[in-house]
């Protein structure tokens, strides 16, 4: 298993260090994992009905693909998202989750680590 939360704080650490401070704003990265977190439910609930299932249902699957569109509009709208977006190797994550549900698992923590890694090291409010 992955350790999410030693590569998000990689990732924010990094960050911090190539521009001395964190410009992005918490509340641009929590919008994003809003959606993660709507998503988290809506696997839960298919678990919860599912309990042997180790994969979601296709439908399930491109909704969480669909975050990537989520990335981009916010990455388009201020280009310290797409900065983070970019170092976090958002699509990547997204594009590895396939079905499974292990791998959306490990992105939604990873997902929460990032936004208390960001705080962490002072990212704005």
């Amino acid at each position: 298993m992955r350790d999410v939360g030693k590569e998000a704080e990689k990732v924010i650490s990094n960050l911090k260090e190539q521009k001395g401070f964190l410009r992005l704003k918490t509340n641009q990265i929590r919008k994003f994992l809003s959606a993660v977190n709507t998503m988290t439910n809506r696997v839960n609930a298919y678990k919860a009905s599912h309990i042997q299932a180790t994969d979601m249902p296709d439908e399930l699957a491109g909704e969480i693909r669909f975050l990537k569109v989520k990335a981009a509009y916010q990455s388009g709208r201020d280009r310290t998202v797409e900065e983070f977006m970019k170092a976090c190797k958002m699509e990547d994550w997204i594009d590895g989750i396939g079905t499974s549900i292990k791998k959306f698992e490990e992105f939604s923590r990873y997902m929460e680590a990032l936004v208390a890694y960001h705080k962490y090291y002072g990212g704005k409010d």
